[in-house]
């Protein structure tokens, strides 16, 4: 199909730094489709910031309804759904893509007016879009977002994730963050989940710490929630390697500055990992009930481990067991093959 035409275009993808960050491929190729427009984009107050900086998106509204997301709530008072609708219909919007999957988006899109509206026919949306992209299970995230892309009669010239880290930002985290001047390799390390099911045991994160210190002389960086930090604590003194705990203390984009300056993050399946990925640190992801192949770190110098024995994963959370065999039994030489293997695939090679 042709090219959907276009003046002014709403993006609507609020909540969740990974679904956040995962949309950048979509957003470049939205703008080689249409250079000229204007590009509005609905973000969450929180995961919104992953963006910042972004060349793509002319205008960002922080979409704040709720305190429900701990993990993606404002500061400030949160506004109604209603307030929303009459806001995003005064541009006059031609085109809306609708990134997410739940009703409520759908509706929003609905209700702006536009011409076309552009998203997946799930959970009964069909009725208020007027063009839909098959809804893709088998296929990486950054793939499916592409797909509604494609719908709306987009070509996809290509795939990566970019970041945009000012060189204030980075020189800023560099003096809050005096260990980054120090010599020697460092690695991020985030243990922290907000779903207790993807976390890994800390015995096991205490081997790979151990092991990356002794062996490859790397130093752990800890980033997280401030109800995170003890955590860390327990994992520095299990380990007995010396780690520098920024748990609780960094905002969203001070940690993107911070993954930067990093040369290897091993992560749970979160939002960290995704961000750690965007800023092209190779990427060690560790997964149990969720789909790797739609949630690994995207990109060639990403590792995704699991076990995959069990055909059990991934259940995604719809568990048939008690004791989580897919991460509590997942070994921790397994974490660190991966780990070691991805440092030599990305080791500088000599002149």
């Amino acid at each position: 199909m042709s090219l959907l035409p276009a003046s002014k275009i709403l993006v609507i993808r609020y909540r969740f730094l990974g679904d956040t960050i995962l949309t950048v491929p979509f957003l470049r190729n939205l703008r080689g489709a249409y250079p000229q427009a204007r590009i509005d984009m609905l973000v969450g107050p929180v995961s919104g910031e992953v963006l910042s900086g972004c060349p793509y998106v002319d205008n960002f509204i922080t979409f704040d309804t709720t305190r429900f997301h701990k993990y993606d709530s404002g500061k400030g008072e949160k506004r109604s759904f209603w307030s929303y609708i009459r806001q995003l219909r005064k541009p006059r919007y031609d085109l809306v893509f609708v990134l997410k999957r739940s009703l409520s988006s759908a509706f929003l899109a609905f209700t702006t007016g536009a011409r076309y509206r552009v998203g997946y026919a799930t959970e009964g949306r069909g009725l208020l879009l007027t063009h839909s992209a098959k809804w893709r299970t088998d296929v990486h995230e950054v793939e499916s977002v592409l797909d509604v892309l494609e719908a709306a009669g987009a070509t996809v010239e290509d795939r990566h994730l970019e970041a945009w880290i000012a060189s204030s930002e980075s020189d800023s985290i560099r003096k809050r963050v005096p260990a980054l001047e120090a010599g020697g390799a460092k690695v991020l390390i985030h243990a922290a989940a907000a779903h207790p099911d993807k976390l890994y045991p800390l015995e096991s994160w205490a081997q790979i710490i151990k092991v990356l210190s002794e062996k490859l002389g790397m130093q752990p960086f800890f980033t997280g929630a401030p109800g995170d930090r003890q955590m860390y604590v327990q994992l520095e003194e299990m380990s007995g390697v010396r780690s520098v705990n920024m748990a609780g203390e960094l905002s969203v984009r001070e940690s993107m500055a911070l993954y930067k300056e990093m040369d290897l993050a091993v992560c749970v399946d979160s939002g960290p990992a995704h961000m750690a990925a965007a800023t092209g640190v190779p990427t060690v992801s560790l997964f149990g009930p969720t789909d790797p192949v739609r949630w690994a770190p995207y990109g060639d110098r990403m590792r995704a481990v699991f076990d995959t024995s069990l055909e059990c994963r991934p259940c995604n959370y719809r568990k048939t067991c008690d004791n989580r065999p897919c991460l509590n039994d997942l070994p921790a030489g397994t974490v660190l093959a991966a780990c070691e293997e991805i440092l030599r695939t990305n080791a500088p090679t000599g002149e």
